[in-house]
């Protein structure tokens, strides 16, 4: 092979038991001479097109040709600087400026290419930041042939990256390299390379088109193999894709190869990066497998969210037993907490024209303060107080009104340090002060208990109209955040396509009662979380201190966490659980009660925290029967106060130096909190006693004509009473202040049955009455609220409500008696039917004619009502109106 100054021709013959024709490669250097005959200088079609484009044309640099120029004695090289792994880099190659100037690549060239035969110059550089890499263009000696000086600039190259490893370990330089190589590589440009700056990003697969005759696999292999490592070779019809193993190597000979001239000028090699589509073998197996996949993906991302997730909820939960989000109240009364808070609440509030609570009551705190100024100067009517309750109030309501009740109070704290069985109960009327027994004058007071306490309240719970109302208020109560409601109508859609898809559920649809089970579940771990933080402590402080002690001394012992909590009940969380009834207000959230009667249980159980239910209803015991049976429940019952303690504590509300004015109020309005605390209320409003008791009373019969004696059904269909039943209960208790349970069921409208029994329950849980019970058996009906006492009283005593209800009532015992008139009838029709005559027609003949007798009676007092011309005789049980 005969070398001469432009370029050289050589033939490949490869041994190989096929066939094929040698690979004759022609290289672009200029006027190339073979086997002694001299070819003209050639030119490709896109040289020919730039000459042409660059006629009249200033700029004809290869940034704004994409083709780089090269004359006599000048070689065109390829630097790879780094492996450039990134995938994110060509996307913003773009948009960011190289990270060397033209200079600073310059230099770096010229550092690994040194040291350079004498007069040997770069003419031209251009970088490609996308790639990683440059074209750089040099100009060597005359003396010199293309072949040795690239031969030259390689072996600087590689010995500069050789002296700059600090791995002398091959198979750890191997290693590295794999995942990092950052050395230099240098190669020789032997096509027409293409400057283009497209949307076309490197990738290790190469698309090759032919112009003229296409190359075989292993032409294509002896080709582009110097390069790197290549994982595959296809062969289409007019087209070959080349697989490298590494993005780099698909860089280089694409940039080093593109626009060759081969076989004769025959072939003209274009390559182009085609994008690896890559299968995601999740996406493959979910589209595959889709009864396995989808609901396995499902579980793993919700498990995926339950480790995220749960452990937030639990740390918020714990913060909302032991009270830390509530320090803020420690500082609102801080005189620099107000210096810096009141003016930015004022601020905001003049940019937002909002109201804000706290800030408002911050600037208000010194009028707070003297709230006992604002309750009247001892004359009724003068106090000119709005709201119910000021901080005066409260005081005399601790040392007055709960005075009584001060034994009970040491005995529920008695029960907690004792620490056996703490599974206590506050029974007692509604507006009977048990929220307040429990919190305000037990709890609360005592340092020792008041660090740890959750208050549920079952009353929020029971009203909840939506799934995702209910789960909302269960989250509040517990603490339970964060809480998505809107994903249970996600989940819903989710489930109902996986099934459509599947033709199964994928479980991602929890019920409303699953949900709220797991939530008081998680509240147990958290409960368990703080009982174990307390003897962690424990622990850590005996260590301590044995680890300080001589060796003669004797070492503290240290006790297991059952006898730890069991000697310390102050480290167990109290659980208030508050309201507890047998049914909810919606009869979709019965649920409720069980469950949460059998998470206290379990807390009980376990030795994990106190438990107080407060209930004023009696049939709520039955859920905490089941729940812990075999068990002796501690009860504290509460009633009303007696009439001299009520006496007292409306005398000191409103500082009445004489009582006989309220003398005759108290009867009526009882010991119960929520009438007294109402009727102080009027009073400081500027009602006289007389006059606020009589509208108390109206109000309380206007509720119980409205609520008890209209036929009308609740969303649960808890109204299992009818209005003649109120009715003949309310007139048997206006004359007396009690009724046996005997004497009510020998009326008609009563029966000794099961359904008599319902309807009392249910009539006690509105508080219309209160059910005495004598060794568990019903016994004793009395009024619900003293105050109800004076509204029956007020009802009957109107004539027009009388007569209208009184006739009801008559109505309905007729009724009675013709269905049981009809039932007799029907059996002497099947005597006579039978031919069978005995004693027992004389018997039904009987009862026939009571029965008829009895309706004769009752229309007859029907007749005398209708002809009942009185006036009306409604006034007030004081005689005033």
């Amino acid at each position: 092979m005969l070398k001469s100054r432009g370029c050289f021709n050589f033939k490949l013959n490869f041994n190989c038991n096929c066939n094929r024709r040698p690979l004759v490669v022609r290289t672009p250097f200029r006027n190339s001479l073979i086997r002694g005959s001299l070819y003209r200088p050639f030119s490709t079609d896109i040289e020919n097109l730039k000459r042409q484009s660059d006629n009249q044309e200033s700029d004809n640099s290869a940034s704004a040709t994409g083709v780089i120029d090269k004359g006599s004695n000048e070689v065109l090289l390829y630097y790879s600087f780094t492996n450039s792994r990134s995938f994110i880099k060509p996307y913003i190659s773009r948009f960011i400026p190289s990270k060397w100037t033209d200079d600073e690549l310059r230099a770096k060239v010229e550092n690994v290419s040194s040291p350079l035969p004498d007069n040997s110059v770069i003419t031209e550089l251009v970088s490609l930041p996308r790639d990683s890499g440059a074209f750089v263009k040099f100009k060597y000696p005359p003396g010199l042939s293309a072949r040795d000086f690239v031969k030259d600039v390689r072996e600087n190259v590689n010995k500069h990256d050789e002296g700059g490893k600090f791995f002398e370990n091959a198979f750890t330089r191997a290693l590295l390299n794999s995942v990092w190589n950052s050395s230099t590589q240098v190669y020789s440009v032997k096509g027409v390379p293409w400057i283009e700056d497209l949307r076309r990003f490197p990738s290790a697969k190469l698309g090759i088109k032919y112009e003229g005759k296409p190359l075989t696999e292993e032409e294509l292999y002896v080709l582009f193999r110097r390069y790197g490592l290549i994982d595959d070779i296809k062969i289409d019809a007019g087209e070959a894709f080349i697989l490298f193993h590494a993005v780099r190597s698909a860089i280089c000979a694409k940039h080093c190869i593109t626009g060759m001239q081969l076989n004769h000028d025959e072939t003209t090699i274009h390559i182009r990066y085609v994008p690896i589509k890559k299968t995601n073998f999740l996406i493959d197996l979910v589209a595959s497998h889709t009864k396995i996949a989808l609901p396995i993906l499902l579980a793993l991302l919700a498990t995926f969210a339950v480790l995220i997730f749960d452990p937030i909820r639990e740390w918020f939960i714990q913060l909302k037993i032991t009270r830390s989000a509530h320090k803020f109240e420690q500082y609102r009364e801080n005189k620099w907490f107000k210096l810096v808070y009141v003016p930015y609440m004022t601020l905001a509030d003049a940019v937002t024209s909002s109201y804000d609570y706290i800030g408002n009551q911050l600037q208000d705190v010194a009028g707070t303060r003297d709230g006992e100024k604002h309750m009247g100067s001892g004359g009724f009517g003068g106090g000119g107080e709005d709201d119910g309750t000021s901080l005066q109030e409260k005081r005399l309501e601790s040392n007055m009104f709960w005075r009584e009740r001060l034994e009970k109070s040491k005995e529920l704290k008695l029960w907690i340090m004792e620490n056996t069985d703490t599974f206590i109960i506050v029974k007692g009327p509604q507006g009977s002060g048990k929220e307040e027994f429990v919190m305000d004058h037990t709890l609360i007071p005592d340092s020792r208990l008041n660090r740890k306490v959750l208050v549920v309240d079952c009353d929020e719970l029971s009203k909840a109209r939506s799934e995702n109302n209910l789960i909302a208020k269960t989250a509040s109560q517990l603490g339970y955040f964060p809480v998505f409601t809107w994903t249970n109508s996600i989940s819903q859609f989710v489930d109902l396509g996986v099934q459509g898809l599947t033709g199964q559920k994928s479980g991602l649809s929890e019920s409303k009662e699953t949900q709220i089970k797991n939530m008081f579940s998680l509240a147990t771990q958290a409960i368990r979380r703080i009982t174990d933080a307390d003897y962690k402590r424990y622990k850590t402080g005996v260590e301590k201190r044995n680890r300080k002690l001589k060796q003669e001394d004797e070492k503290i012992e240290v006790r297991s966490q059952e006898e730890f909590l069991s000697q310390h009940p102050e480290s167990k969380p109290i659980i208030v659980i508050k309201k507890f009834a047998r049914k909810a207000d919606v009869s979709s959230n019965d649920f409720v009660f069980p469950l949460i009667a059998d998470w206290a249980s379990g807390l009980i159980q376990n030795n994990t925290a106190h438990v107080i239910f407060t209930t004023s209803d009696v049939g709520s015991l039955q859920h905490l029967t089941e729940s812990l049976p075999n068990r002796v429940f501690k009860n504290i019952p509460l009633s009303d106060a007696s009439i001299a303690s009520s006496k007292q504590y409306i005398a000191d509300a409103l500082k009445l130096k004489d009582t006989f004015e309220i003398d005759d109020c108290i009867a009526p309005l009882g010991g119960r909190m929520l009438d007294l605390q109402a009727f102080i209320r009027r009073i400081k409003s500027g009602e006289n006693p007389p006059q606020a008791v009589n509208e108390m009373v109206n109000q309380a019969a206007e509720l119980i004509s409205t609520f008890f004696l209209h036929e009308h059904k609740f969303s649960n269909d808890d109204s299992n009473w009818n209005p003649s039943q109120v009715w003949l209960i309310m007139k048997l208790l206006s004359g007396s202040d009690s009724i046996s349970y005997d004497t009510l069921i020998k009326s008609p409208l009563f029966k000794k049955s099961k359904e008599t029994l319902d309807t009392l329950t249910t009539l006690e849980k509105y508080d219309l009455i209160t059910l005495k019970r004598d060794k568990g058996v019903l016994n004793v009906i009395e009024t619900g609220r003293p105050l109800f006492k004076a509204a029956f009283e007020n009802i009957i005593s109107d004539v027009r409500i009388w007569k209208l209800y009184e006739t009801e009532y008559l109505s309905n015992l007729i009724a009675l008696e013709i269905a049981k008139i009809t039932k007799l009838e029907s059996e002497l029709t099947n005597i006579f039917k039978i031919g069978k005559v005995d004693g027992r027609i004389d018997y039904l003949s009987k009862k026939i004619e009571q029965s008829n007798q009895k309706i004769l009676d009752y229309e007859k007092e029907i007749n005398d009502i209708a002809e009942f011309k009185g006036e009306s005789k409604r006034q007030s049980f004081l005689g005033i109106f």
